[in-house]
């Protein structure tokens, strides 16, 4: 699996960190990378001109690994980053699934600006693990809005999930704040039971 982080993050933000350890747990092998303007000290591009140097990036980490180019990887990440993948997918990369963590649907505070027309061309699986506080996904509209991917998705909610996954002690069901990792280990079996599945 192939993992990148959101338009301000890196590799080694805690949400990648969290949801590559979770991955792993499940046994299997993941990549995190940066993106090429985090790597050149950059700010984000539009998500549609990231997607030459994502396939930069998933090409180097086939040869890392010595898996075939023809060998499907599970591609995505946070954010930004797993919308990047995304974009690759719809416009040719070949996949086995998106795994997402916080996809962006909508700029905050602007659930009219939708961010998927592309969602038509995911001929993969999908899975959404997204919080139930996160300003950037509008959970009732990603619920109807899926209907528009041809492949199944799946969504796994993160009760007071923040973009992050990241759960304060007020918005906790039980008032017990949870890091993302944390968060994540409640939901690694519905992870786990997903990647088997791709």
């Amino acid at each position: 699996m192939l993992l990148v982080p959101g338009a301000g993050g890196s590799l080694d933000s805690e949400p990648v960190v969290a949801l590559a350890e979770a991955v792993a747990r499940c046994g299997h092998r993941v990549v995190r990378a940066n993106l090429v303007h985090h790597q050149a000290g950059r700010r984000a591009p539009r998500a549609e001109t990231a997607v030459p140097g994502f396939r930069e990036i998933l090409t180097a980490a086939q040869l890392l690994l010595g898996t075939p180019r023809e060998e499907p990887w599970i591609l995505g990440g946070r954010s930004y980053g797993g919308r990047v993948a995304s974009l690759a997918v719809a416009t040719g990369t070949t996949s086995a699934g998106l795994l997402f963590s916080g996809y962006p649907l909508h700029p905050p505070g602007r659930p009219d600006r939708l961010r998927v027309d592309h969602w038509p061309n995911i001929g993969v699986p999908c899975l959404f693990l997204q919080g139930d506080h996160d300003p950037l996904a509008d959970l009732s509209l990603l619920r109807t809005h899926r209907r528009k991917l041809p492949r199944r998705s799946d969504v796994v909610v993160v009760p007071g999930g923040d973009h992050a996954l990241r759960v304060t002690g007020a918005r906790s069901p039980d008032r017990v704040p949870r890091s993302p990792t944390a968060a994540l280990a409640e939901v690694e079996p519905e992870l786990a039971r997903w990647l088997r599945e791709r």
